[in-house]
């Protein structure tokens, strides 16, 4: 019996130690300032279809993505191209923000930087859909559609 105590009793000291060192650990993490160039929550993915899709990616236990952007291409002036960056969930045909991928067409995907133009449009809503995309000097990003992209 008394084996089984001090067994007992060393279990919840390792339990509560790697409880304090988790703790620590998240908590360093939520106060530390952003690294400016440092990976970010959002990651575009690349579809083999041509589609570009940003949001919060999840690879287990299926590709699926939350907080969900898409690029939307179209010809402006002198067709010259302009891009976009849309809301998901402001297609036409009403999705939730969320969108589960076919492995089989997710070509690849990149982690976005904190200081990618892309993220500040995504984390800035009112202006996502005022602002061009990467640089781009467009302020149509709907189309006459409002249709998520495709090729």
């Amino acid at each position: 019996m008394g084996k089984k105590v001090v067994l007992g009793v060393i279990v919840i000291i390792g339990g509560l130690i790697a409880f304090g060192i988790w703790g620590g650990v998240w908590l360093m993490s939520r106060f530390q300032p952003a690294n400016p160039s440092g990976a970010s929550p959002y990651t575009a993915v690349y579809l083999t279809t041509g589609d570009i899709y940003f949001g919060k990616f999840a690879r287990f236990p299926k590709p699926r993505m939350t907080d969900v952007w898409f690029l939307q291409r179209s010809a402006g002036e002198n067709n010259q191209p302009q891009f976009g960056i849309l809301p998901f969930k402001s297609a036409f045909w009403g999705p939730i923000n969320e969108i589960n991928f076919n492995p089989n067409q997710i070509l690849f995907w990149a982690n976005l930087r904190n200081d990618s133009s892309v993220l500040k449009a995504l984390q800035n809503q009112s202006s996502a859909e005022e602002k061009p995309a990467a640089g781009q000097e467009s302020s149509d990003f709907r189309g006459p559609s409002g249709q998520p992209p495709s090729q």
